[in-house]
């Protein structure tokens, strides 16, 4: 953030953590209709007071990956700046003297696995991503759909750049939606804060929350074909990717 001066003190905070893991996953079952991510919010634990390294439950974190506290000083987001309604007090930040810092969470999905070969269960993937200033410090928020052996699909929101902010400090609603692909058995969520100039890892996030629900109507390109007594077989085509806003 700002110039290579400011918050050179953080650097100790990353000597001490180096590259360790923080928080913890959680190989959770979805519940439709719920929010799966876990302190999608980053409201479980106390945020940091001047962007230093905090531990943030729920989350399996690398590097300086941090919480931070609205309207902490050296220009984090105020309560007033662009950013959700619900704010709360904390927010995902890239942490201190990082190009790259992560959290991830991982969820079991197989107990619809019914619903979803048959084409009818989706998803919404949705955050408040943002930055600081005229920076391109920036979050991306990925959604990667895994069967058994390997990754099917992926859905992905961010980053939100500073001419989308208008060289603003602060965050902006994102989303994207679609069908979860046939044979999904677990869902992989990362959030991934990048450093693109600056000292600080300005990279911001508030909000997450990716929910599946059942839906009425099969996902177009899922056909159904009879045949003598062999009854509804539903066959899926390609997946299609989700839209990306």
């Amino acid at each position: 953030m700002g110039s290579p001066s400011i918050k050179l003190k953080h650097f100790i905070c990353v000597v001490i953590y180096g590259t360790a893991l923080t928080g913890s996953s959680y190989a959770t079952q979805i519940t439709l209709g719920q929010n799966a991510i876990l302190n999608g919010d980053a409201e479980s634990g106390v945020g940091s007071s001047d962007g230093s390294i905090v531990a943030v439950p729920g989350w399996t974190t690398t590097s300086s990956f941090t919480a931070v506290q609205y309207g902490a000083p050296d220009g984090f987001p105020a309560e007033n700046d662009p950013g959700p309604a619900d704010r709360g007090s904390n927010l995902f930040a890239g942490g201190p003297a990082s190009e790259f810092s992560s959290g991830t969470q991982s969820f079991d999905i197989s107990n619809l696995s019914a619903q979803i070969g048959s084409g009818l269960v989706t998803y919404t993937l949705s955050g408040y991503l943002g930055g600081f200033l005229g920076q391109d410090d920036n979050a991306v928020l990925t959604a990667s759909f895994l069967n058994e052996h390997s990754v099917i699909g992926e859905a992905s929101i961010g980053p939100v750049l500073a001419e989308d902010r208008g060289a603003a400090t602060g965050l902006l609603y994102r989303s994207a939606s679609g069908f979860l692909p046939s044979g999904t058995q677990s869902i992989n969520i990362t959030l991934n804060l990048t450093r693109q100039q600056g000292s600080y890892n300005d990279g911001y996030a508030d909000n997450l929350s990716f929910v599946a629900n059942s839906s009425a109507t099969p996902e177009p390109g899922t056909l159904a074909l009879f045949g003598g007594g062999l009854g509804l077989v539903l066959l899926r085509l390609r997946p299609r990717k989700a839209e990306r806003l």
